[in-house]
């Protein structure tokens, strides 16, 4: 129902706040509404920048990769020791965290569970429909047409007659 798209929209919009509110080190976004103030750039920065210093510093050396998308496979599989025979360097690397891309993942993810909502509103109400009239909606609008259809043949048919 429209409620269960606006309680997920309403959980999206709890992670996003509490997202930016660890990474502003902020907890005003906690209660901020949506959509939320503009990020703290020197703090989601320095943030940033603690996040991946206790990843160095938990991670073994030989179990940790630091990569950036810019090296293509190659870093990649070696890496997860793919043999360079397997490994895709004839695919283009993927951009899936393109801001086109992300812009996408935002819309989908408020739009998907509309559609979802939709289409069950829509099937419940052509259930009821059903169980009210005793017919589908389909069968419903066609006996309609051929009632129209079948009125105005008469009129028109008694109008050549006389």
């Amino acid at each position: 129902s429209l409620s269960l798209s606006l309680s997920l929209f309403n959980t999206i919009a709890q992670i996003d706040s509490w997202l930016f509110s660890v990474v502003n080190q902020d907890p005003r976004f906690l209660s901020a509404p949506f959509p939320l103030p503009p990020q703290n750039k020197r703090r989601a920065i320095a943030s940033y920048e603690t996040h991946n210093q206790n990843v160095r510093a938990t991670i073994p050396p030989a179990r940790l990769l630091e990569y950036n998308v810019k090296q293509g496979w190659e870093p990649l599989c070696d890496f997860l020791e793919i043999s360079p025979t397997d490994c895709p360097t004839h695919v283009p690397f993927p951009k899936s965290n393109s801001a086109r891309a992300v812009c996408w993942q935002s819309y989908s993810a408020f739009i998907g569970p509309l559609v979802l909502t939709l289409v069950i509103v829509g099937y419940v109400l052509t259930m009821v429909f059903r169980r009210a009239v005793g017919m589908s909606v389909m069968e419903w609008w066609r006996l309609q047409k051929r009632k129209t259809s079948t009125l105005s043949w008469m009129k028109n048919g008694s109008k050549k007659r006389s």
